[in-house]
């Protein structure tokens, strides 16, 4: 029996909050990342390896991009669903233009793998620990030696806290002002809504980013 990494799948609570459990990914399939014997397909490191390339086109993840996102029967500008998910999860793509004086674009591709409201904190917490170590280990695993790791486990504003950042280790040229994460993972829990718009609970995401000079 294969030595599974983490179940994938829709669970609901006795409260109908629907959670999503990601990652079914054999520790077999890590090895074959590392060691380049993976296939296309549902297979994760190849899915990544898409991701990062579309990360490098001149206007970042444009190939991955599916129809508008909408609100209501308007669509959303620079906001795009994506063609095929990431490892079965649910991702956006955006544009935030003109930063820095208007000389800088902000591309993201941003994936939740994982979340939950407070009707069960601890055994969700679980969950979404798990999720979130399956998700750096199988980054770690698919881009391999060429980038490194920073991880932090606390925030001020969180209850509990997590997130790994990946950066290559020839640094990338910076556009603009700061320099965004190439791509991080990150976990976070509060028993409250924090700041404007924010939700309780648990939530754990993967998002890319990729600064450009605007055009």
């Amino acid at each position: 029996m294969a030595d599974w990494h983490y179940a994938a799948g829709w669970h609901g609570d006795s409260g109908g909050k629907m959670r999503r459990y990601l990652f079914l990914l054999p520790l077999a399939a890590l090895a074959a990342c590392s060691t380049g014997e993976a296939v296309a397909g549902t297979d994760p490191c190849a899915q990544i390896s898409s991701l990062m390339a579309a990360r490098a086109e001149d206007e970042p993840f444009s190939s991955l991009r599916g129809d508008p996102r909408m609100l209501g029967d308007s669509p959303l500008p620079d906001a795009w669903e994506l063609k095929e998910p990431l490892l079965d999860s649910a991702c956006r793509l955006s544009a935030m233009r003109g930063f820095f004086g208007g000389e800088t674009d902000i591309h993201t591709y941003s994936c939740t793998l994982f979340e939950a409201g407070t009707m069960n904190p601890e055994a969700d917490g679980e969950l979404a620990k798990a999720a979130y170590e399956a998700a750096v280990s199988t980054a770690e695993a698919c881009l391999g030696d060429a980038w490194t790791t920073d991880s932090v486990t606390e925030s001020a504003q969180y209850d509990v806290y997590g997130k790994t950042t990946f950066k290559p280790v020839v640094p990338e040229e910076q556009v603009g002002g700061f320099r965004a994460d190439p791509l991080y993972v990150e976990m976070l829990f509060s028993r409250f809504t924090v700041g404007r718009g924010g939700k309780s609970g648990w939530e754990v995401t993967l998002q890319a980013q990729k600064q450009t000079r605007a055009e």
